[in-house]
Formats: C-alpha cells, sequence, structure tokens
C-alpha cells in the first residue's frame, strides 16, 4: 500500500513551489489531480530554453505522479465543477497571488464550506497576511529579502544567487509538510484547516544560525565565500586540479587534519589554538593550508582525508553529482515512459522508507490526459464532457 493511498489532492498550481508541493505528494501516493487552463496550461509547460519531444524540461520537472484536467475558471461551470471535486478530496493546493483563488470563488473559505474536512493549502511569496501580501514574488526576490544573498559570495563581492531555486523547493517542502501535520491532525478532530506558508519564510527558516549570532549580539554576518562564520577550516581550497570541499568540526578532527598535511606547527600556535581563534584568523589559516593543497590532485586528497576521517568532498557540476555512485545507490537517478518525451531521466525521491519503495507511478501529464476519466468520475456523460470541451469549458 503506498504511504498516502486514498489521499485525494487538488493542484491548483504552476511554477517550481507549488508544483513541487503536490508532487511529492503524489511520489508518496496521493493521487494528484492537475487543473490546468484549456489549451495552454501551467505556466511551466512553455519555460524554455529545454524541450524533450515538445515537452518543457521544466515542466518535466515537477509534475510526474499526476493526471491532468483542464478547466477554464473564469466560466462558471467549470468552478461548479472544481467544488465538485472539492467535495471528494483531501487537501488542496494553490500558489496564486493572495486573493485570486477567492475572485473564482474557489478560496478558503468556499471550499472549506463545501467541505470542511479539506486541507487548504497556499504558497506564495510573501505569505497570506502582512503588508506585502500581494506582491508577487519569485526565488530570486525572496532569497534577497530573506537575507540568504547577503551571506552568499566572496567578501569582496556582490552578493549572489544560490544556484538552486531553495525558497521555491523549501517553501513546497514546508507546504508538504504542513499538510501531513494537518491530515494527522484531522484524523484527530474530523477537520481540515487552511496551511500557509511562503517563500519568504521559507528563506528566513533556513537562517537559524546567523539569526542566533544576531539575537545573542546584534552581529550581522557578512559573506566570506565557501568559509564558515562559525568553524575553520571549513571551506573549499583549490587542488592541483580542480577543488575540494574540507570541514573540521572539531578539535580531534583538527590535529588529524593538520597531520596529514604535515602541518603539525599550526596547532601549536596560539592563532589557532581553538576553533574560535580559527575562526578569528581565519584569513591566515587559509594562507597556511591553500600552498599545501594545490601540491595534489581532488582525489588524492579525498584519499587520504577519507583515510583519516576527515569530512571531505570534491566540488561537482550537476552531471558528476547525478552519476556518482552514492546517489545512484540512494536511486537518487530514475527513470519513466513518457508519451512525447519518450525514456526520461529525473531525480528521484529523497526520503527512503523501510516499508516502501519509490517507483515513478505516472509521468508528469499531458495537457487535459484526463478529462474524461476525471469527469466521467462526477457523473458526467460522455456527450456533456464533448459539450464542455466544444465551448471552452474544459
Amino acid at each position: 500500500m503506498k504511504l498516502l493511498e486514498g489521499i485525494t489532492v487538488l493542484d491548483f498550481t504552476q511554477f517550481l513551489a507549488g508544483s513541487y508541493c503536490a508532487m511529492l505528494l503524489g511520489d508518496m501516493g496521493a493521487e494528484v489531480i492537475k487543473i490546468e487552463r484549456p489549451e495552454t496550461g501551467e505556466v511551466y509547460r512553455t519555460y524554455g530554453p529545454k524541450f524533450v519531444g515538445g515537452e518543457s524540461t521544466s515542466y518535466l520537472s515537477v509534475n510526474r505522479s499526476k493526471r491532468s484536467l483542464t478547466l477554464n475558471l473564469k466560466d462558471p461551470r467549470a468552478v461548479s465543477l472544481a467544488l465538485r471535486l472539492v467535495e471528494r478530496a483531501d487537501v488542496l493546493v494553490e500558489n496564486f497571488t493572495p486573493g485570486a483563488m477567492e475572485k473564482l470563488g474557489l478560496g478558503y473559505s468556499e471550499t472549506s464550506k463545501a467541505n470542511p474536512k479539506l486541507i487548504y493549502c497556499s504558497i506564495s511569496g510573501f505569505g497570506q497576511t502582512g503588508p506585502y501580501r500581494g506582491r508577487g514574488g519569485f526565488d530570486l526576490i525572496l532569497q534577497g529579502m530573506s537575507g540568504m544573498m547577503s551571506v552568499t559570495g566572496e567578501a569582496d563581492g556582490p552578493p549572489v544567487k544560490v544556484g538552486y531555486a531553495v525558497t521555491d523547493m523549501g517553501a513546497g517542502m514546508f507546504g508538504a509538510l504542513g499538510i501531513l501535520a494537518a491530515l494527522i491532525a484531522r484524523s484527530k478532530t474530523g477537520k481540515g484547516q487552511w496551511v500557509d506558508t511562503s517563500l519568504l519564510e521559507a528563506g528566513i527558516a533556513w537562517s537559524l544560525l546567523p539569526a542566533g549570532n544576531f539575537f545573542a549580539d546584534g552581529e550581522i554576518q557578512q559573506r566570506s565565500g565557501s568559509a564558515s562564520s562559525q568553524n575553520a577550516p571549513y571551506q573549499a581550497f583549490v587542488t592541483s586540479d580542480g577543488f575540494i570541499n574540507v570541514g573540521t568540526g572539531n578539535e580531534r578532527l583538527w590535529i588529524k587534519f593538520c597531520e596529514i598535511l604535515g602541518l603539525m606547527e599550526l596547532t601549536r600556535d596560539s592563532r589557532f589554538k581553538d576553533n574560535a581563534s580559527r575562526v578569528k584568523n581565519q584569513k591566515d589559516l587559509e594562507r597556511e593550508i591553500a600552498p599545501v593543497m594545490k601540491r595534489k590532485t581532488t582525489q588524492e586528497w579525498m584519499r587520504l582525508l577519507d583515510a583519516g576521517g576527515i569530512p571531505a568532498g570534491p566540488i561537482y557540476d550537476i552531471k558528476q553529482a547525478l552519476t556518482d555512485p552514492q546517489a545512484i545507490s540512494r536511486n537518487m537517478v530514475v527513470e519513466y515512459d513518457h508519451p512525447k518525451a519518450g525514456r526520461v531521466k529525473a531525480v528521484g525521491f529523497p526520503i527512503k522508507f523501510s516499508e516502501e519503495e519509490f517507483k515513478v507511478s505516472n509521468p508528469p501529464p499531458l495537457l487535459g490526459e484526463h478529462n474524461r476519466e476525471i469527469l466521467s468520475s462526477l457523473g458526467l456523460s460522455e456527450d456533456e464532457i464533448t459539450a464542455l470541451k466544444r465551448e471552452g469549458v474544459i
């Protein structure tokens, strides 16, 4: 039995955060019905620059484990059909600008009347309340406003965006987490509720350590490249053929690291006597270590550091990350067949369960692929479905 088998999710989302949230639920076995605009579908269907068999790789990346139903929500008949689906659903996920679903007649107040047990999840840039609730918000904007960009990049350079859309995906993860918690609560109370999260909150939630330091004494963390503001050495070093990350999280590892590098004199240097001193004198420490690290290749250092129990790792590009034996052994690359794109590789599900083996249940659906199947389940006849198609309702 799938973990979320029997749970029906209505996915009124587009872009990354909402679509990722709904996909996580689908990957865990929920039945996810993606509601899309007729003709064009969700925005990611048209996102370039990469397409496979005419299908956008952006859309394919976050829409597996779903079925597609097209509804023109500007037509009252489509809204009526959506509310009939709501009556049967357990969860609704949406990521429109706050207020947009209310204008369609599908806000929380309307849908919760139709189904008091409904878990309604809203994901937005800034949340459903507060002075910025009406603003649109993309990952770049919220990486900046959450403080994340202020600590990313080299000390003498400008703020830098994290290369992955982390506030988008974080909001999707927190949305899924909130939905699961609300489902557990519903099993005790019989009542649904509104789950509200945002890209801003995802970014701020990950600021725990620099925020803790700020709350303690008002110090504002600055950019320091790959180096840490709380541990040293804990950063990337240049090797003879690339880069390597090294982390010494305690005094035992620090001493062993110096032994491997042949720099035991550093352990007797007052500038580096403990972690606090090493952080304070981080630039001096880097000047001592960096020339030695350049004498060997990344893999030579990996063998030595790994044998010595020092946490270390090469800095991979995306190809290297996805082909690493550890990632492959953890099923972080999966494959499925798509009717237009053919055999597709994708990132796997990141959680492992002792009683459940992850497999892609359905490939990302074609636009409106399941219209007849879903509408038939509501009791509509073939003639009624054909008429709705002809009249632009679906």
